[in-house]
């Protein structure tokens, strides 16, 4: 792990296994519980979801094997999990101990579904003896064992942090999540009131004259049914030889929506938050009362609740995300560094000296010849292939049917032979790129082995036994190689799928709730006997995944509320609503957040591109002054000089001495194209420039300086140290020559100097943005010491300097 190992000293860590990975706390050893063991019980927790799936009684009429090979299932499954409790109790010990089985919450659940599975075994022979009936609604018992799922999901939950980090990312998390639900619960509990308050008990009809209000068929309402109105300005009104009239019938006959109480109000209102059916209730509250109300009161409705609430849903569980992973990256640390590049660098040296190298991934490692490996990297292949595969795509598009009795053969005759056409051509493109590439070199982008599957399919599918069946499928997934027809949306593809670990685990984790929904589900209503949505498996699953995606849930609500008593009827509602309310506000959601996150860096590398091109054009919008612009007009043909052993009058960065070496000349520091001016003046130019003279070796000469002179050199040497660091605008401290009361006259002149260059210079602090950023090797970067803990905001941070820089100038 790349986080803080000290953090973690006195925490318990989430395992896979739960309480397993704290036995080696208790000084027992970590081969109690083998890796096979594990695997094993894994694999057993998978066959008992299987199971319980398959334990339905309209399955059981299908095949009537499955009655025994689940039983017998359930059967090896209980006694192996009930094993490794009684094994864990003796180790860890029942209730006594820090470490004791009822103390941790995995033990807790594992023995819960123990309990169950106990339950489940019982009954199923009950069930063999016929002491139980069929269809009965003992069934329910079974409803909690699907979730032995999560023993199985339970491995990829794996991460090494510790247990207080893991309470604070889920109490921050909460937060929010309580926050908006609460927001939420104030809406509907509002428009519950107000829909109780504007509208009430609709139960007027129209019906023939004559009619028993606690008696009505179908002969006697009108066609289609329709609400009315007893007030003479407002609603609809019945037509002659009928009359509005108030029905007293049972909400199984009626409907379940209403304004009746607040509980039927609340059950409306989140019905029509969801858009399903709201537009039959607003003509239904506008045919019996004032048409204002109704419009007014749904128009508002669907925009806070269906369109703010949940929107304020999506931006919730998209900052929540977001947070996780900041808490996940500060423990496990940053991402890496923005790379504008797609293509990889590497360092290479020789003779020379280093260059940076770009790998290319499409090198001919084959034994084609170089001519060829050359065309396979050219504009013109990539060209011929993609027309061909546009070709394609439009004579797949031709294909159309006509009724005139004539069979399907006939129409695909001549597109057979086309077809054979573009396999051949698709398969010499594939054996051309292994000659090329090599098999490993081909093999090693994901696009090649998405060609070499579609080849290999294709091939199949122009076998006249396999034509026009389902290996057409591959013929159809070639229009996908169009998308690198757009190198725009070949890149937009690539940040939603490319980092496909997310998603598909996002993916995976939709399947796995459908499936213990479904299973939850069909073990809850499957002893309804009329009733086919969950009289199995499959129709389960289809009715879960029609609430998931919100069309038609309310009827699958409905028609299970009707099929069950009046006392169960709001059970199944609240069930049903909970589950619609997670799937579509939570669940959808985290789909946006992981896109999200998936496009961050690419706005990280747009913020980079805006700051350059900031810089860039800060440069170039420069005005010069006027003394200046008359140097524009002159021809660039500019004259250089050589300046030899001139004082540093020039501000030199903070570079590498190597870096030096290139550009500055190795000389004596005492060469003879200088002289000596005085050897008694205290003078700090002790030595007058003179011509260069180019001599076969460098002469020694000594220096007899006296005292005096070497202390006013040194002094001056030190007071220039010192005003070219405040030039430079180097943030190190200044020492001071000498402590306490006492202070030399050079000391005073240093700080004299000092004050005085403070004040000259203030002006050329604003150099220290350009130099400070300078390390010893050249990389940018800044003193502070946290800048350092951040590499993914390093460039950003360097380039908002540059611009400031580009801007002050």
């Amino acid at each position: 792990m790349l986080g803080r190992k000290q953090s973690m000293k006195g925490d318990e860590v989430l395992a896979d296994y739960g309480a397993g990975e704290t036995l080696t706390q208790l000084g027992i050893s970590g081969d109690v519980e083998w890796l096979w063991v594990r695997r094993l019980l894994r694999l057993f927790a998978l066959l008992s979801l299987v199971s319980v799936s398959l334990n339905t009684t309209r399955t059981f009429e299908r095949y009537e094997y499955l009655f025994y090979a689940t039983f017998i299932v359930d059967t090896i499954v209980t006694i192996l999990f009930t094993i490794e409790m009684i094994v864990k109790m003796y180790i860890r010990g029942f209730l006594m101990g820090a470490f004791s089985y009822l103390k941790d919450r995995w033990c807790q659940f594992d023995a819960a579904m123990v309990f169950f599975l106990w339950i489940s075994v019982i009954l199923q022979v009950f069930e063999m003896l016929q002491v139980v009936p069929k269809f009965s609604y003992l069934s329910i018992l079974r409803a909690p064992r699907p979730l032995i799922m999560i023993r199985f999901i339970r491995v990829f939950l794996k991460f090494s942090m510790p247990k207080s980090r893991i309470n604070q990312i889920f109490k921050r998390s909460s937060q929010q999540i309580y926050n908006v639900t609460l927001f939420f619960l104030f809406f509907m509990s509002l428009y519950g009131l107000l829909g109780v308050q504007f509208f009430g008990e609709m139960s007027n009809h129209c019906v023939v004259n004559g009619t028993d209000p606690k008696n009505v068929t179908l002969d006697d309402l009108a066609i289609p049914d329709t609400y009315c109105s007893n007030i003479p300005d407002a609603g609809y009104h019945c037509p002659d030889g009928m009359v509005c009239m108030e029905l007293e019938l049972p909400k199984s006959i009626s409907g379940f929506n209403g304004f009746d109480d607040f509980a039927h109000s609340f059950f409306t209102v989140y019905q029509a938050a969801s858009q399903e059916g709201w537009a039959l209730l607003m003509y239904k509250a506008m045919d019996s009362l004032p048409a204002w109300r109704a419009i007014c009161y749904f128009t508002t409705m669907i925009f806070f609740l269906a369109w703010l609430v949940k929107n304020v849903f999506i931006a919730v569980i998209t900052e929540t995300f977001n947070e996780i992973r900041v808490q996940f990256q500060q423990m496990w640390g940053e991402r890496g560094t923005i790379q504008t590049q797609s293509t990889a660098q590497v360092l290479k040296g020789d003779d020379s000296g280093w260059k940076l190298i770009t790998v290319d991934e499409n090198k001919g490692r084959g034994k084609a010849p170089h001519c060829l490996q050359v065309f396979l990297q050219s504009a013109v292949f990539q060209v011929i292939v993609m027309m061909v595969n546009v070709a394609n795509a439009i004579v797949g598009a031709s294909i159309k049917y006509e009724h005139d009795g004539r069979p399907r053969e006939e129409f695909f005759k001549h597109y057979y032979l086309a077809e054979v056409g573009f396999t051949i051509f698709f398969n010499l493109e594939v054996l051309f790129k292994i000659w090329c590439l090599g098999f490993h070199g081909y093999y090693r982008r994901s696009l090649h082995k998405f060609e070499l599957l579609l080849a290999i399919g294709t091939t199949i599918h122009i076998i006249p036994d396999f034509y026009m069946r389902e290996m057409s499928s591959f013929q159809v997934l070639r229009i996908v190689r169009l998308i690198k027809a757009s190198p725009v949306l070949e890149d937009f593809v690539y940040k939603i799928f490319g980092p496909g670990k997310k998603l598909g685990s996002l993916i995976i984790f939709t399947m796995c709730l459908l499936v213990i929904t479904s299973s939850i589900s069909m073990q809850l209503f499957c002893s309804l006997g009329d009733f086919n949505k969950f009289e199995a498996f499959p129709e389960a699953f289809m009715s879960m995944f029609q609430i998931l995606t919100q069309e038609g849930w309310g009827e699958v609500m409905n028609e299970t509320m009707l099929r069950t008593s009046r006392t169960i009827g709001p059970l199944v509602a609240i069930y049903f609503i909970l589950y619609h309310l997670f799937v579509t506000l939570i669940v959808l959601s985290l789909f946006v957040a992981v896109i999200l996150d998936n496009l961050e860096l690419d706005e990280d590398i747009k913020k980079v591109k805006q700051l350059k091109a900031r810089e860039q054009s800060a440069g170039i919008k420069e005005g010069l002054p006027l003394r200046l612009l008359l140097f524009e007009r002159f021809p660039d043909s500019p004259q250089m000089s050589r300046l030899n052993k001139v004082p540093s009058e020039f501000i030199v960065p903070k570079v590498r001495e190597s870096f030096m070496r290139q550009f500055v000349e190795d000389q004596a520091e005492e060469s003879p194209t200088m002289k000596k001016l005085s050897e008694n003046e205290d003078n700090l130019v002790t030595f007058r420039k003179t011509r260069p003279l180019k001599l076969m070796a460098s002469p020694c000469k000594v220096r007899n300086t006296t005292n005096i002179l070497r202390k006013t050199s040194v002094t001056n040497i030190v007071i220039d140290s010192n005003n070219q660091r405040l030039l430079v605008g180097d943030s190190g401290q200044i020492p001071v020559l000498g402590k306490g009361p006492k202070q030399t006259q050079s000391q005073k002149t240093i700080r004299l100097d000092r004050r005085s260059m403070r004040r000259s210079m203030r002006g050329s602090i604003k150099i220290k943005q350009t130099y400070d950023h300078l390390r010893e090797n050249g990389d940018g970067g800044t003193l502070n010491p946290t800048a350092s803990r951040s590499p993914h905001d390093f460039d950003i941070k360097l380039l908002q300097q540059k611009r400031q820089q580009a801007e002050m100038k």
